[in-house]
């Protein structure tokens, strides 16, 4: 939905079902976990005092339209985490992730984005953003965690618990 505020907004919430412990799932949340389970994915850290995500990591990743600055913003292990990222097509996106634990074993993962449009080029991104381009994104991230999960903790991802 979008706000009628000056700057334009859209705001996308969806819940994934990763099939791994909390205490598994949280870990992967992070600019340099994300290479091991997430094809394509590319980090590369500019601040971190530990080498992994905590509050006020700074990393960036490159994408078609250029360079994309990003930062931690909450880490609240194994609970929450959230990023802030800058881009050159005129978006900034806030990124929150809570995860909860299922009765099963398993872990519910609540991912909101919040984009905002800081220019026209942003405003037509925005306009240009459609409904099943999210859910295919956001479908190819769980599969390819719970994949990950598949072959590092067998018996888990295959619905053994």
């Amino acid at each position: 939905m979008r706000s009628k505020s000056p700057a334009p907004r859209l705001v996308r919430s969806f819940v994934q079902d990763i099939q791994a412990p909390i205490e598994h799932v949280f870990p992967l949340l992070c600019p340099e976990r994300e290479k091991e389970w997430l094809p394509g994915w590319s980090a590369r850290m500019i601040y971190s005092a530990s080498g992994v995500a905590e509050r006020g990591a700074v990393f960036e990743t490159q994408h078609e339209a250029g360079r994309t600055l990003w930062i931690v913003t909450e880490y609240d292990p194994p609970q929450r985490v959230a990023f802030a990222r800058w881009q050159p097509d005129g978006l900034v996106v806030h990124i929150q992730i809570t995860l909860a634990r299922r009765h099963t074993g398993t872990t519910a993962v609540c991912i909101c984005y919040t984009y905002t449009a800081v220019d026209e080029k942003g405003v037509a991104v925005l306009d240009g953003m459609g409904e099943d381009a999210w859910l295919k994104t956001m479908t190819f991230w769980q599969e390819s965690m719970n994949t990950w999960f598949e072959s590092h903790m067998p018996g888990r991802a295959a619905g053994t618990r």
